[in-house]
């Protein structure tokens, strides 16, 4: 099984939903994707993070490539967001809730399966790293006309 290549880790999470919460469920999910910058984004080791509603609307699917260990990853989730964990998986069956964090992690392991194919382009960067990279590009980016207009006014 493959949870973890370089500095990514891998998870996956299939947990029931409620039948009569499947509305509510549908509305958070609706929040967080029109506002991640109020939740998700919060998480700053996060190379992407999905929820999708399955098998007919009976079980929620979640699944996360992201830096660091799951132990890590869970507990940044439970500092940063712990009302958006309780919003999601309270629609679900068996949520403890996300404080303790014990239960908690003992709910998302009892739910959670390993991947038989984990594939990250860029295993050994982590989101800090790939974010610095996009900032000495954009740099970069900036100083090229400038530096063409000069050697063209010397040349």
């Amino acid at each position: 099984m493959a949870d973890q290549l370089g500095v990514v880790t891998a998870l996956t999470v299939i947990t029931p939903i409620i039948p009569e919460k499947l509305e509510t469920l549908q509305q958070v999910l609706a929040s967080i994707q029109a506002n991640p910058s109020a939740t998700i984004a919060k998480i700053s080791t996060i190379h992407f993070a999905r929820w999708v509603i399955i098998d007919n609307g009976t079980r929620l699917l979640f699944t996360s490539n992201f830096d660091g260990s799951w132990e890590a990853y869970l507990q940044d989730f439970v500092r940063e967001m712990p009302d958006g964990l309780d919003f999601i998986w309270s629609n679900c069956v068996g949520y403890p809730g996300s404080k303790p964090f014990k239960p908690f992690a003992d709910y998302v392991r009892a739910h959670q399966f390993s991947n038989n194919t984990f594939y990250c382009a860029y295993p050994d960067l982590t989101v800090q790293a790939v974010l610095n990279a996009k900032e000495w590009r954009d740099a970069g980016r900036a100083v090229v006309p400038a530096l063409q207009e000069y050697l063209t006014k010397t040349a």
